[in-house]
């Protein structure tokens, strides 16, 4: 079963665009509600997705409620266990993208507005985060947002400013006319940390203090990141990238998954046999492929831009 979250908006005129949607394995649609109603939760612009322990935590991207939610369940029912985090515990949280757990007892969550990664304490019941000290790796003398740990190049996003970390280490940040391109998915594997950096065109890496590493070479507009059975895979632009990761830290080139094509590629998930899906951001539809990226039927059409999937 897929988990899809949609780009969403305006929850009040429409409300199915604001939850979590499950579709079965041949893309039928199992449910637009996997996500209870709760008092004073308004799911809107819901992002990231993400099974940790006994609970599904999902991105809530809305201006009005930036924050990470706590739900526990199963199937297509999960109900509300709380407020995982949210600005009013950590104001570096401003418009939220991608989350993931390293297993170490921290959450990391990207955040497009703040244009940085944060990274949190998990406490022990897993329902609740608090920020984490500022990332050692980061200069000792400079000023940052709690629980920093990928610092942003431009350092006036936030009020009070922060310190700018000058790219490669640092995020890079573009807000061309009136679009902003900003820090996007990101990812853990073996003790690292790997970030889609969307302005500077690259996907870049950085170990358990915040140390950078190396990053990838430049690809069209990287957003969406998964890492599965030891590879990395990157949509980007209408494709989707992939390198096998290296054992020791440094910079990697992605190539093109050979025969994966689609417009504007966004989500992506594998299922435990090594089928892989991919979504298309505005083509509003899901393909599935098999573990050889050969197109399998499964065409699944969506009623809103799809954001995130999560194979369960």
């Amino acid at each position: 079963m897929l988990l899809v979250t949609l780009h969403g908006g305006d929850p009040d005129k429409n409300p199915h665009k604001n939850n979590v949607h499950a579709y079965d394995k041949e893309g039928n649609r199992l449910s637009a509600t996997v996500l209870n109603d709760a008092t004073g939760v308004l799911p809107d612009e819901l992002r990231g997705l993400c099974l940790a322990g006994k609970y599904l935590y999902v991105v809530n991207a809305n201006k009005e409620q930036n924050s990470v939610l706590c739900y526990e369940g199963s199937g297509t029912q999960y109900r509300f266990a709380g407020w995982f985090a949210t600005r009013h515990t950590c104001n570096a949280i401003l418009h939220p993208f991608d989350l993931v757990f390293d297993g170490l007892g921290h959450c990391y969550l990207s955040n497009q507005d703040t244009n940085l990664v944060t990274r949190f304490i998990v406490c022990d019941d897993g329902r609740m985060a608090k920020p984490a000290p500022v990332a050692a790796a980061l200069p000792g003398h400079g000023t940052f947002l709690p629980g920093t740990f990928v610092a942003s190049s431009n350092g006036n996003l936030s009020k009070p400013p922060t310190t700018p970390v000058p790219s490669p280490a640092g995020l890079e940040y573009s807000a061309a006319e009136t679009k902003k391109h900003s820090v996007r998915g990101i990812a853990w594997f073996n003790g690292r940390l790997y970030v889609a950096d969307q302005p500077a065109g690259t996907v870049k890496t950085y170990d358990i203090t915040g140390k950078y590493l190396g990053q990838s070479n430049p690809v069209e507009a990287p957003v969406h990141v998964v890492v599965y059975r030891g590879s990395l895979y990157v949509s980007a632009g209408d494709q989707v990238m992939t390198t096998r990761l290296p054992d020791q830290p440094g910079d990697f080139t992605l190539k093109p998954v050979k025969g994966v094509k689609v417009k504007n590629a966004s989500g992506m998930a594998f299922s435990d046999s090594g089928n892989f899906y991919l979504a298309s951001r505005t083509e509003n539809v899901i393909l599935k492929f098999g573990p050889d990226f050969k197109t399998l039927p499964f065409r699944c059409e969506l009623p809103d831009n799809p954001e995130f999937l999560l194979h369960v």
